[in-house]
């Protein structure tokens, strides 16, 4: 009896690291955050990344934007465990690249190239400690771009990326971070008819860092300190790297639990709008004004509908445009932790809200 005992001990002890190594909380988490009183619900998915039903596989999505048919924009999604995926707007899948440990994405449009403009993904490759960078075609194709591995000279493992395009320039850079909190600054140019890339900044910050985003309109990075909260910096590389920690942003904030992980921004011109962050301890979603000091004005989940309700979600993305009559105002778009058919766990997607209910909430 005392040796069955002792077994079940172990065995708990096990689950227990398992949960904490993979820094994944368990789905009671969702009970931190059952105060949070406003919800929306997600009105399609992609289908499951291709992985086991219980890896933590998908995790950081981005929007590309059809110049004249909105209908026909697609998303593409990371899958950590082994590439990149890109869905078209009803969720089902179009494509699918196995390009490597693909962690987080991020786009910008018009980047020049021999004569020509092409759109313009980059991602980081944990499989090679490295930044991919891809053309956008049409039909959720992409296409590599890049002339040479472009290595980090971070000593950890490479994890969050963005991009941003400079209003004073008119150069690309991509920025990206570490599982240590180290952050490099990336500027793209051509080279041979493929694109390259200069490190032009590093700093750090204290613990570690994923969710990145910048705004190009006001020059502003965000980056989230999973453990701390959410930091503000010139997103210019020739502007010191003093960051600000937003107020509201830790746990302080009572409907805000660790880790802080994806952030994207819904621009409404004039440097208005919101800044969204994913709060992973809560299975919730922070709202942050985008301008100004970036005050806190409340949270929301997204629950059981027409597909199932979201749990611990990593990567989240927005975009303003319009596509078509569900997504009227603009759309968000999260991985999902935990997806679900009924009580059948599958491998993780990602969720299609519209952004109007998300507006409809705070007005």
């Amino acid at each position: 009896m005392l040796k069955f005992i002792s077994f079940l001990s172990i065995l708990n002890l096990l689950i227990l690291f398992l949960l904490v190594s993979c820094n994944r909380p368990p789905e009671g988490s969702q009970a931190a955050g059952a105060h949070i009183s406003f919800t929306v619900e997600a009105l399609r998915e992609t289908d499951p990344v291709p992985a086991k039903k219980n890896e933590d596989s998908a995790d950081d999505p981005a929007i590309w934007i059809h110049p004249e048919n909105p209908e026909k924009s697609f998303i593409i999604g990371t899958n950590k465990k082994g590439g990149l995926a890109t869905y078209a707007l009803t969720g089902k899948q179009l494509n699918y690249y196995g390009f490597g440990k693909m962690n987080n994405c991020d786009l910008r449009k018009g980047f020049a190239l021999d004569g020509d403009t092409i759109d313009i993904l980059a991602a980081t490759n944990r499989s090679y400690q490295s930044i991919s960078l891809f053309k956008i075609s049409e039909n959720g194709i992409l296409d590599s771009v890049h002339v040479r591995t472009i290595h980090s000279e971070m000593t950890a493992e490479v994890y969050g990326l963005c991009m941003y395009k400079s209003c004073k320039t008119d150069a690309f850079h991509v920025f990206i971070n570490s599982t240590d909190g180290e952050v490099e600054q990336w500027m793209l140019f051509n080279n041979n008819r493929k694109v390259d890339a200069k490190l032009v900044r590093s700093f750090k910050l204290a613990s570690q860092t994923e969710g990145m985003v910048a705004d190009d309109e006001t020059a502003v990075l965000y980056i989230g300190e999973e453990k701390k909260g959410i930091w503000r910096f010139s997103a210019e590389p020739d502007n010191n790297s003093e960051g600000i920690l937003i107020h509201e942003s830790s746990e302080k904030n009572q409907n805000i639990r660790f880790d802080i992980e994806g952030l994207a921004l819904y621009q409404s011109g004039e440097g208005k709008g919101f800044l969204v962050a994913s709060s992973q301890g809560n299975y919730s979603y922070a709202v942050f004004e985008r301008h100004g000091e970036n005050k806190y004005i409340g949270s929301f989940r997204i629950g059981d509908g027409i597909t199932d309700g979201v749990q611990e979600t990593d990567g989240i993305e927005i975009t303003n445009s319009t596509l078509g009559k569900l997504f009227p105002e603009g759309l968000l778009i999260v991985q999902d932790g935990y997806n679900k058919d009924g009580k059948k766990q599958l491998p993780q997607n990602f969720k299609l809200v519209s952004w109007k209910s998300v507006s409809a909430l705070f007005q």
